[in-house]
């Protein structure tokens, strides 16, 4: 990987964190457009799985239909024999996120944005031979090195997210990059078997980025974010360092600034859950503004 050259405390770029949380990022793209709304612009909005769909309508300058957006999401039906052909099997979500795209999002506005917009995908094949490498290491280390990794677990850096970093399975995509923005996308989102027929990009298959980067915190503050943005549906607002583990506050060094908004009472939207009544709920739910400034940390941003 080039290194980055410092970037001068004058040009640090405002960012906007939108993690994957399934069906939930309804939230998120309620609160996007109440955002662009007020007059809220972003150099930088980093996005995983279904948060990149909230991150795509904003870049693009298109949050106003955002909410629209995210209800033709959850009323096209998800199972069906019509997606056999297009879908290579029952489950219809890789058509119907795609179609989603082409209707609200036009990849000419995602790619002529003044904003950039980050996405990461999972290389398939480079996670899981990682995956049974690691699994072998720990069976190998013994039952009491794995009781004494769970008691640390909430202050280690995510093992999953090192995982894909060593491993090279996380690919950080960008609209200044690609302009095959909705294939992306769609590979952002992509978990097997909800997704039949799964994306490949530069001739690899891609799956969900979630799985090993679920925030892109730490590359938003290598690219010199300082003032970062979080929108997650979680109450009191934890995020997710990758979908494979549980929520927690995210932490960042001592010279970032924090802004998280997260939602005033619990959502009742599930993390698959396409029920009009709740949708609406998580698309208009009051939002809470948390701002933190943590004490001195060496640990790495999660």
């Amino acid at each position: 990987m080039t290194e980055r050259a410092p970037v001068r405390a004058d040009e640090r770029p405002r960012a906007l964190c939108l993690p994957g949380s399934g069906c939930r990022g309804a939230f998120q793209i309620g609160v996007v457009s109440r955002l662009w709304k007020a007059g809220e612009r972003f150099d930088l909005v980093a996005g995983a799985s279904s948060g990149t769909i909230s991150g795509a309508v904003l870049v693009a300058g298109l949050a106003d239909d955002g909410p629209d957006m995210f209800r033709s999401l959850a009323k096209t039906p998800i199972l069906g024999a019509r997606y056999l052909r297009t879908d290579g099997g029952p489950f219809g979500m890789g058509s119907i996120v795609r179609s989603a795209l082409q209707r609200f999002v036009p990849e000419e506005r995602i790619a002529a944005s003044p904003s950039e917009l980050l996405v990461s995908t999972t290389r398939a094949s480079h996670f899981l031979k990682s995956a049974i490498h690691s699994a072998r290491k720990r069976i190998s280390a013994g039952e009491q090195s794995a009781r004494r990794a769970a008691q640390d677990y909430f202050s280690m850096p995510s093992p999953v997210h090192e995982l894909g970093l060593t491993s090279r399975a996380r690919v950080i995509h960008s609209n200044r990059d690609r302009t095959d923005m909705h294939d992306v996308i769609v590979a952002s989102c992509s978990i097997p078997g909800l997704y039949g027929r799964l994306p490949v990009l530069d001739g690899e298959v891609h799956i969900d980025g979630g799985a090993t980067d679920n925030t892109l915190l730490g590359e938003l503050i290598a690219r010199g974010a300082r003032d970062i943005t979080i929108v997650t549906p979680f109450e009191g607002g934890a995020i997710s360092p990758t979908l494979f583990e549980r929520e927690r506050a995210p932490r960042a060094p001592t010279d970032v600034r924090l802004r998280i908004l997260s939602p005033c009472g619990t959502i009742k939207l599930r993390h698959f859950d396409f029920d009009p009544g709740r949708i609406e709920e998580a698309l208009s739910i009051d939002v809470r503004e948390t701002i933190v400034a943590e004490a001195a940390s060496d640990e790495p941003p999660q």
